[in-house]
């Protein structure tokens, strides 16, 4: 930029014309523009004065129409202004053919225009804008352009990490390098340019916020540079300023204005915003750099936010743990506590006695009837077993022999439902004495039926939880530790360093924290919590587990008729299938299987080489799962269907030799009883206990 005041030299410019009237005119008016700096201008027609002068020269002007068409005159005054710049001032049709004589011409203004004189002012002005005051190499060296000042100040904007003293270095460097105070920069601010920093030519009250509207925000979209020479004439905007002629504004990145003013028309050539636009260009990707700074300290707060959270989360969990532990201890010692109060609470109860060989129910108490609503007393040799003990007749009858004191656990069907008792088996006298071999046996006890269902249910619980806890307790010590000391050593290598890649390993830190803390999420829900219920057809879970396990050539019925609808989580009630239809099937053998639903049947094409069917039903508050050898009942005309396969009296897994502890668990998570009975050739699993509501 070049200004008009007192402490600059005029620039001393030489004026080169073929005749003495010519050049004396010539200068005279290039003299008396009123354009860029002030001016020396002197008349000069030979080449030697040239070749004296032209060292202390800012600029030679050479006005002539070349003498020939290889302009030797030209060339001429070339040679002998030596390092001081050439302006060609001559007619357009003379422009192309010098320009091709000669690599010396430094800047060209064509003659004969309006303003043409005006022109080659400003074209003075920029071909001598780093000259300085001396007008000589010397001193030109010795005074830097704005190219120059605001190169030696980037490292200092670099350095910088707070955006108010970015800001306020941005508008002090500009001010400096292009010697000029009125300088200011204006960020975007609710929908208006309001002042954020200014040099000191410029006063905060002075300037006023301006709405976005207009030139000023068609220049920060664009990112291109504005620069208005006459704020006067130009009718995009009004001065900023009382006095202010000429204007350049340039964006800083998307966040501002940078704007640089001065009393003098055309103050700021190209150069000048070139150099504006490039410092601007430096000041932004450093306000990013500031931001990204901010952003990462933000995230390193937070991630040492999440890192104290889940050390109380892991302290949380540790005493939770130690709760629950004292949670199984108490369920323990009230286990105890109920089996040493069997004899003497009313209690179901029966009394057994072996008579040949076999252990027969003699009598039983009023409890038992009015739990159970049946009579197990038999009058004859036909007596049956007491519920529960089916098929566990050998371990009774060698603890009755052995006078042994045994406690079981069995699913039984009662009024109130299927529900899980612990049986005790209490020998009326003797047992073995002295803690030898028995020598004395009674030949008859007591087994007393105590409802430990809900107890059972706390107890497989608190194991799952407690298996939970300690997986949760590994992930947490273990496998949680290793991404927060990756985070921490990175996090301090950022600060330390203040290099940007240590954040993108601590991102993945974050990363494998979160899958990590997804997995204790998943752990916590695990067994006992119902992800999502839907409504689901009974029949359709069933066919489509069917497909799904080892089936041999038994074949599937089910009830299209008597489906059922229920509201379960469609992927665990698949698993009880899955499950389910694996035990049921366990004793059959064959290659082939097939589907029945209603009266069609899908399968073998000879039903004579069955061996096993397995039904799907509903009941009245449930559903039941029931398989039978083809061989076991002959007698049923159409695949058993018109039979209700689930018997009245239901026990459980335990009394039957099966493994459903995972059918069990499924049911007990929504809320369902189940009940097994089995006999030589059939076995039935019945699911009670489902709400009226649940069926749609």
């Amino acid at each position: 930029m070049t200004t008009g005041t007192t402490t600059q030299r005029p620039r001393t410019v030489l004026y080169v014309a073929d005749a003495e009237a010519a050049a004396s005119d010539g200068a005279s008016a290039l003299e008396a523009v009123d354009a860029g700096r002030e001016r020396s201008v002197h008349a000069v027609t030979a080449v030697d004065r040239v070749r004296n002068w032209a060292p202390e020269a800012d600029c030679v002007v050479f006005a002539e129409t070349p003498t020939t068409a290889a302009g030797s005159s030209l060339l001429e005054v070339i040679e002998a202004c030596g390092s001081t710049p050439v302006i060609l001032f001559t007619d357009p049709s003379f422009a192309p053919t010098a320009a091709r004589s000669t690599d010396g011409i430094d800047g060209y203004v064509r003659r004969n225009t309006d303003d043409a004189v005006a022109h080659l002012a400003d074209e003075i002005e920029w071909v001598c804008r780093d000259t300085g005051d001396a007008g000589s190499a010397d001193r030109a060296a010795s005074t830097p352009g704005p190219a120059q000042r605001f190169l030696e100040s980037v490292p200092e904007v670099v350095a910088c990490r707070d955006r108010d003293r970015l800001f306020e270095r941005l508008v002090e460097t500009a001010a400096d390098a292009l010697d000029c105070e009125t300088c200011w920069l204006s960020t975007v601010h609710f929908g208006e340019f309001t002042p954020r920093a200014t040099a000191s030519g410029v006063s905060d009250d002075d300037l006023e916020p301006v709405s976005r509207d207009g030139v000023r925000d068609e220049t920060l979209q664009t990112g291109e540079t504005l620069r208005i020479d006459e704020i006067a004439s130009d009718d995009r905007l009004t001065a900023p300023l009382d006095g202010v002629t000429s204007l350049c504004c340039v964006p800083v990145g998307d966040i501002g204005l940078l704007q640089v003013a001065a009393e003098e028309a055309a103050a700021f050539d190209d150069r000048d915003c070139d150099s504006l636009a490039a410092w601007c260009r430096v000041a932004a990707a450093v306000l990013e750099r500031i931001d990204d700074d901010a952003s990462h300290r933000t995230a390193r707060e937070r991630l040492q936010r999440e890192r104290d959270r889940l050390r109380t989360d892991r302290d949380r969990l540790a005493g939770k743990r130690d709760e629950l532990a004292a949670e199984r201890d108490r369920l323990a010692d009230e286990r105890d506590r109920f089996r040493a109060l069997f004899e003497t609470i009313p209690e179901p109860a029966v009394h057994y006695e072996i008579d040949d060989g076999r252990v027969l129910v003699r009598d039983s108490n009023d409890a038992f009837g009015e739990v159970f609503r049946t009579d197990p007393e038999g009058a004859d040799d036909e007596a049956p077993i007491a519920p529960g003990l089916e098929h566990r007749g050998e371990t009774l009858l060698e603890s009755l022999r052995a006078g042994e004191r045994r406690q079981l656990v069995s699913r039984r069907e009662t009024v109130d439902g299927v529900r899980e008792f612990l049986l005790t088996l209490v020998p009326v006298d003797g047992g073995a004495s002295d803690g030898g071999a028995p020598d004395a046996h009674t030949p008859d006890g007591l087994l007393v039926y105590s409802d430990v269902t809900e107890a059972s249910r706390r107890e497989r619980a608190v194991a799952a939880a407690e298996a939970r806890l300690e997986t949760i307790e590994t992930l947490v010590d273990e496998e949680m530790r290793t991404p927060l000391n990756v985070a921490r050593g990175y996090l301090e290598l950022a600060e330390e360093t203040g290099a940007a890649e240590h954040f993108a390993e601590v991102d993945d830190a974050q990363k494998r924290l979160r899958e990590l803390v997804d997995r204790l999420v998943s752990i916590v829900r695990r067994d006992d919590v119902l992800v999502e219920t839907e409504p689901v057809a009974i029949h359709d879970v069933a066919r489509r587990a069917w497909v799904t396990v080892e089936t041999d050539d038994a074949r599937l019925v089910t009830h299209t008729a008597d489906d059922r609808v229920l509201e379960a989580d469609k992927a665990r009630l698949r698993d009880l299938f899955e499950q389910l239809l694996r035990t049921v099937i366990d004793a059959a053998d064959g290659t082939d299987c097939g589907t029945k639903s209603g009266n069609e049947t899908v399968g073998p094409a000879d039903a004579d080489t069955e061996t096993t069917v397995v039904t799907v039903g509903a009941t009245d508050d449930g559903f039941y799962v029931a398989r039978r050898d083809a061989e076991s009942d002959a007698a049923d005309a159409d695949d058993g269907i018109e039979t209700d396969p689930v018997p009245d009296q239901l026990t459980a897994a335990d009394g039957t030799g099966f493994g459903l502890d995972t059918v069990e668990r499924i049911a007990d998570a929504h809320g369902w009883n189940v009940g097994v009975a089995a006999d030589d050739g059939r076995i039935a699993v019945a699911f009670r206990g489902v709400d009226a509501g649940d069926a749609h």
